[in-house]
């Protein structure tokens, strides 16, 4: 009796069972709004429902999240999708021996805004000027390049171009006049609109369906650690779901997340994240259309080697498939 009573008061004392301890991980994205499902994932506790305690870190490139991943610094990182496929053949900026980068989820399909200072009203203005780009020969660099072609500018002969890395930084480069134009995403499209900058074009109504950012990790972490990676979807899954059943709460997140957002930009930037041919991927899955075209604009525009391969190279779905399985 004695020793029923005694377990009886330790188990009202919580010293029965002693919490289950959590699997730590570290996730590595640019800056912007299009990190709210991360935000939602921490804010809503999924991360720590799923046994993760993510720390979540903001880099100034892409090269250091390339690197920062190989070196096991970080074990998921969202990035430019193309910037993925240019290190898998080999052609990347970060040129790293025993590259293994895989994409197991979507992040978006394109949110990028072509801004421009306030002197640049067309875009033939922009001859023989600067844009600024995150890398010279990936990611939304060729976007833009793409796009200046489309309107009769020639990369090296009409303008030159930039690297100075994410968002921010090309934003800046802008401000004081390195650059006249670059490819931004929100909040920093905004916040050149509101410095007098003008937007010639949203690059996802002209280019289609396009495979922006994405989730990647190492092959050899996911295979090491598949119960890891597929708590890390869906978590992320779920998040995504309540960005695009629950405004309001997004909203929220968005304007405690990005320094000095008003309601009403925190708005726009959730319909630009929610509608339109760009956006969040629904449910976090990539966009295997976007893959392709980004492969054929990567082809045409690069300069660097043809890439003959299907897109499924350069993802693997088997841990999406796997954490959307039972899931609403």
């Amino acid at each position: 009796m004695r020793a029923i009573l005694t377990l009886a008061v330790a188990c009202s004392l919580g010293l029965a069972a002693p919490a289950m301890a959590q699997t730590k991980m570290t996730v590595v994205t640019f800056a912007g709004a299009t990190n709210i499902a991360v935000w939602l994932a921490t804010e809503k506790g999924y991360f720590k429902r799923e046994g993760l305690d993510v720390t979540h870190e903001i880099t100034r490139g892409s090269t250091a999240v390339i690197e920062g991943l190989m070196s096991g610094k970080y074990q998921v990182a969202s990035t430019a999708f193309d910037n993925h496929v240019a290190n898998t053949e080999g052609v990347g900026d970060a040129n790293i021996p025993d590259y293994d980068l895989v994409g197991i989820a979507g992040v978006h399909s394109g949110m990028n805004k072509i801004v421009t200072r306030p002197e640049i009203k067309s875009f033939a203005d922009l001859k023989g000027k600067v844009v600024a780009s995150d890398a010279l020969t990936s990611g939304y660099g060729l976007v833009l390049v793409r796009i200046l072609e489309m309107n009769g500018l020639k990369r090296d002969k009409d303008f030159s171009a930039l690297a100075v890395g994410s968002g921010p930084n090309r934003l800046a480069a802008m401000k004081d006049n390195r650059a006249q134009a670059a490819a931004l995403s929100s909040p920093d499209d905004i916040e050149g609109k509101k410095l007098g900058f003008n937007i010639l074009a949203d690059a996802t109504e002209i280019i289609g369906t396009y495979q922006g950012s994405a989730f990647i990790t190492r092959r050899a972490y996911a295979k090491e650690h598949e119960k890891d990676v597929v708590a890390f979807l869906r978590a992320i899954i779920a998040a995504t779901d309540d960005v695009f059943a629950d405004k309001p709460g997004a909203v929220k997140v968005l304007r405690a997340r990005i320094k000095d957002l008003s309601e009403d930009d925190a708005g726009v930037i959730y319909d630009q994240m929610t509608a339109g041919k760009g956006g969040l991927n629904r449910r976090a899955r990539m966009n295997m259309d976007g893959v392709k075209t980004l492969i054929a604009l990567r082809n045409e525009l690069s300069g660097a080697k043809k890439i003959d391969s299907a897109p499924e190279k350069y993802v693997d779905l088997s841990y999406y498939d796997k954490a959307v399985a039972g899931m609403k």
